[in-house]
């Protein structure tokens, strides 16, 4: 036995709730991406990035209120617009998933590495350009601190906890390159989350929203044969 009207309505209802709550943390994810790249004083795409998750979540809450009050009112034109824009969604966030997921390993690190070789390679003409990275990310040169020792150069007190290098358990053993991909890789997998679970719930929303489409017109049909 199918699910009646009233049951598809109920869960609709219940999962554009959800569709509501997750773009909400979505949005908030993007400020917090903002918000800590303006603090670490650097940018490598996160704003960009930023802005393409924020006006995601304002997409997803937006369709998420409009599917709502389709629901609601059990209006079939709405439904009907609901339901392409919830494909057209899930569709987008596939390709920003796989971006995500694979866009750290495959496109980014070779910026990134290109990136830190430039840095090094200031950092051997004037002491300080990866001072930044080794404070914030406790790190020390670009691959370890024996990159310092291969151009004789003295480990800066930044590779040290408090800036304390009188003890050799201060010193920072990672490089910055790899705990820079590592701090990509904790953004980029809690996006990934977020956007799988939407996936999820958008998908199951669509198909009840077909559904629900469908039972409205047998409806509509039945009603005018009894006038007839």
């Amino acid at each position: 036995m199918g699910l009646g009207t009233t049951t598809i309505k109920h869960i609709l209802l219940l999962l554009n709730f959800v569709l509501m709550f997750l773009s909400l943390i979505l949005i908030s994810f993007s400020i917090f991406i903002l918000v800590s790249g303006s603090a670490n004083q650097t940018d490598h795409g996160e704003n960009a990035a930023a802005g393409l998750i924020m006006t995601l979540g304002i997409v997803i809450l937006v369709t998420a209120i409009f599917g709502f009050i389709a629901a609601l009112r059990e209006s079939k034109r709405k439904l009907i617009i609901y339901v392409p824009i919830l494909v057209m969604l899930i569709l987008t966030q596939l390709v920003m998933t796989s971006m995500a997921s694979h866009g750290t390993r495959d496109g980014l690190s070779g910026s990134i590495r290109q990136g830190f070789e430039e840095l090094w390679s200031s950092e051997i003409q004037a002491p300080g350009a990866l001072a930044h990275y080794e404070d914030w990310l406790h790190c020390c040169g670009v691959n370890s601190t024996d990159d310092y020792r291969r151009i004789q150069h003295e480990i800066p007190k930044t590779c040290c906890h408090k800036h304390d290098c009188s003890q050799m358990e201060n010193l920072y053993q990672d490089g910055c390159m790899a705990k820079f991909e590592e701090y990509l890789s904790d953004k980029t997998l809690a996006f990934s989350i977020v956007n799988c679970l939407l996936i999820i719930v958008e998908v199951i929303s669509a198909v009840l929203g077909w559904l629900m489409i469908s039972k409205l017109k047998n409806e509509f049909r039945r009603t005018n044969a009894r006038w007839l």
